[in-house]
């Protein structure tokens, strides 16, 4: 394969053959854990290196799956038989700029939530290649998210309602709940108008549901951001459907 991608921090081919082996996540198991497991969020803590060899990183692992270049189970276990009845909306955002593509995110979901998965030892699914049963577009994907849009006011319908999807740290809500997911940097910023009409619109679908932010859930990450909450925060305009 000839990565279409100019890298300057890591060499793509060094890991090329790493990822033709199922197990690949354990060979990994020093990269994941530096830019992945062992990351709290905090950008102020990491140098702008750092961040250059994360991001080629996942921009790597985007072109291998996108071109079928990485070893994925043909089947495996059903999660979404644990599925309950819808009564939760999480909001979340990407915290990655809207100019990153869908093939990013998906990596993203793929190194962050499944290979830590399957190379937890305790679980399951220890050492086998990595199945999500899920896909999108005719392809097996990896986003946690049911709805990701876009500052524009366009979006993805990525999950289906039936579908668990892997994004609040809390398998309970997990199981019951539809993920909300703008794709853009939130942190210190609210969404576009547009973005807040179609999060409004897609949440008519779901009368009778809480509405909460990651953060809510999980206290350890500042998703969808640190204007989310209080009198003037932006989850007052979700609200108004």
């Amino acid at each position: 394969m000839e990565f279409q991608k100019t890298y300057k921090h890591i060499n793509p081919y060094l890991y090329f053959e790493i990822f033709k082996n199922p197990q690949w996540y354990l060979k990994l198991e020093h990269e994941l854990s530096e830019f992945f497991y062992n990351y709290n969020g905090n950008k102020e803590e990491k140098s702008e290196q750092w961040f250059e060899k994360r991001k080629e990183f996942i921009e790597m692992v985007a072109e291998l799956l996108k071109n079928n270049e990485i070893v994925l189970a043909k089947s495996g276990k059903n999660w979404d038989e644990e599925r309950l009845p819808v009564d939760t909306i999480v909001i979340h955002h990407t915290s990655s700029p809207p100019d990153k593509t869908i093939d990013f995110i998906n990596a993203l979901g793929f190194i962050r939530l499944y290979s830590s998965v399957y190379g937890n030892g305790k679980s399951d699914q220890y050492g086998k290649p990595i199945w999500s049963n899920h896909f999108y577009q005719e392809k097996q994907i990896f986003i946690a998210y049911h709805y990701l849009i876009k500052p524009d006011g366009s979006f993805e319908n990525i999950l289906q309602n039936s579908q668990i999807g892997w994004h609040c740290g809390d398998w309970e809500y997990n199981r019951r709940s539809i993920a909300i997911c703008f794709f853009d940097d939130l942190k210190e910023k609210g969404p576009t108008e547009n973005a807040l009409q179609t999060a409004r619109e897609i949440i008519k679908k779901y009368p009778n549901c809480h509405i909460l932010g990651h953060r809510e859930i999980k206290d350890s990450t500042f998703c969808p951001g640190n204007l989310f909450l209080g009198d003037t925060g932006w989850k007052n305009k979700l609200l108004i459907v």
